[in-house]
């Protein structure tokens, strides 16, 4: 393909290829194919060539591939280039070849239309960011207590709200949320259940820039990114008129903090996130695959289903384990005797083997069918994040998938062994847990993850 790509460089179509390719160098490997096929000179061709548009993607082609070899050409498309459209991808292509001189000393042209010199002027401060990038000292804990909303998964505040204590934190339950007051904001991102912890600034603010301007003015001036959700509009024009009446230096390649702007009809609440709090919980994580669960999310799940556990040391299957998250989260809760993973993806078994590695883990990996697996001896737990349907699989696969796998259950859990599933096939599971009486369904409880409603169901061999 990339070939193909490439030989049409030479035609009228030059300009949808150039676009093409710059796609395919957003990964790293398909970026060193590109690097290596390409012939300079056709690609100079083109930065050098009549035609706007390709013009326009062989700058970004050559910011994608951050080929050196192309400054000299860039350097001299900086003082012929007059298209105003094509000057925002060729500063950022210098950008992306850290060409600090050209930047510093570039100077905006002469236009009328307030679109292309806000276009041109924001590309040259992110080209200049990258060049310049300042480095932010990770910090641990702030110069004063701020209150800090923390943001559990869906469904599993219980389980940060104890984590936190353990922590030693003083949690407050509010309507809205979790809050802690401390300044020790690195201690906050000890609890594996925590999404992201956040600082209030302003609730039921009109959503418009002045108004969101005004009330954000008291946030720490610092670096920052704007991130703006849930608002139906025109989103890049508040964000422009917000960035232009807020004091603190706006700046999303290189910021330390993020001011969240999020709307509900007319009305915004907005938060600060600090982005330069060390966060080291799943750097394990070296791998994941289609659909892997987050986390936080797996730390919540494991936690929760702690509570139904009897044994002091428990043996602990996960049938369906992907990347093996939940059993990473579940041996940093308490010691097991036994962590085993199964998944028929060999892929999703090398990703897991990878992490264990990453994590210094006891767990262990199989690539087998989990309706195929046999034990010689039964778990304490069987926790799982099942195929949804939604995103692995479909709902006739999972059909005769679930009905397997409750069929199943009975035989590799011991008495009195507990089965947590997480799943938004639920209507499904519940349908098939009628044909298995060993199974009592001790609890169901819904949650959310991304937009979908998945249910947890607690399974107890009787």
């Amino acid at each position: 393909m990339i070939q193909e790509l490439i030989a049409k460089l030479q035609t009228a179509d030059a300009a949808q290829a150039l676009s093409a390719l710059c796609a395919l160098a957003k990964s790293g490997k398909e970026r060193e194919i590109i690097r290596r096929a390409l012939e300079p000179e056709s690609l100079i061709r083109l930065i050098k060539g009549e035609e706007s548009k390709a013009r326009k993607n062989a700058y970004r082609l050559v910011g994608a591939l951050e080929d050196e070899q192309y400054l000299p050409c860039l350097r001299e498309a900086v003082r012929e280039e007059t298209t105003l459209f094509c000057i925002p991808s060729l500063l950022l292509a210098l950008g992306s070849l850290k060409d600090a001189e050209t930047l510093d000393g570039y100077i905006l042209p002469p236009t009328d239309c307030e679109k292309h010199q806000a276009e041109i002027t924001l590309a040259l401060n992110k080209a200049k960011s990258a060049v310049h990038r300042l480095s932010f000292e990770p910090v641990g804990v702030l110069d004063k207590a701020y209150n800090f909303l923390c943001v559990a998964p869906s469904g599993f505040e219980s389980c940060l709200k104890e984590e936190l204590e353990e922590l030693g934190f003083s949690v407050r339950e509010r309507r809205d949320g979790l809050y802690v007051n401390t300044e020790k904001v690195g201690r906050l991102y000890k609890a594996r259940c925590l999404v992201e912890a956040l600082i209030p600034i302003a609730y039921k603010v009109k959503a418009e820039a002045r108004a969101i301007a005004i009330a954000a003015d008291a946030c720490p001036k610092s670096r920052y990114r704007i991130e703006l959700r849930g608002y139906l509009k025109d989103r890049r024009k508040l964000i422009d008129e917000v960035r232009s009446l807020l004091k603190a230096p706006n700046d999303p390649s290189n910021y330390d903090c993020e001011l969240r702007i999020e709307c509900r009809l007319d009305e915004c609440d907005l938060y600060w996130k600090l982005w330069d709090v060390p966060d080291t919980r799943f750097s394990y994580r070296k791998q994941a695959i289609a659909a892997s669960m987050q986390p936080s999310t797996a730390a919540a799940l494991v936690r929760y289903a702690r509570r139904f556990e009897k044994a002091e040391r428990a043996a602990v299957l996960d049938p369906f384990c992907g990347s093996g998250t939940l059993l990473f989260e579940r041996e940093r809760l308490s010691p097991c005797k036994l962590l085993l993973g199964v998944d028929k993806s060999g892929a999703a078994v090398e990703a897991a083997r990878k992490n264990a590695a990453a994590a210094k883990s006891k767990a262990n990996f199989v690539i087998k069918d989990a309706l195929r697996f046999e034990a010689r001896e039964g778990f304490d737990l069987i926790i799982s994040n099942l195929p949804f349907g939604n995103r692995v699989g479909s709902h006739r696969e999972n059909l005769e998938l679930y009905r397997g796998l409750i069929r199943r259950l009975p035989g590799l859990l011991k008495d009195g062994g507990t089965a947590v599933l997480y799943t938004m096939e639920y209507r499904l599971l519940r349908d098939c847990i009628k044909s298995a009486p060993e199974l009592r369904l001790t609890e169901q409880k819904r949650t959310e993850a991304g937009g979908l409603l998945p249910w947890v169901f607690v399974f107890e061999k009787s």
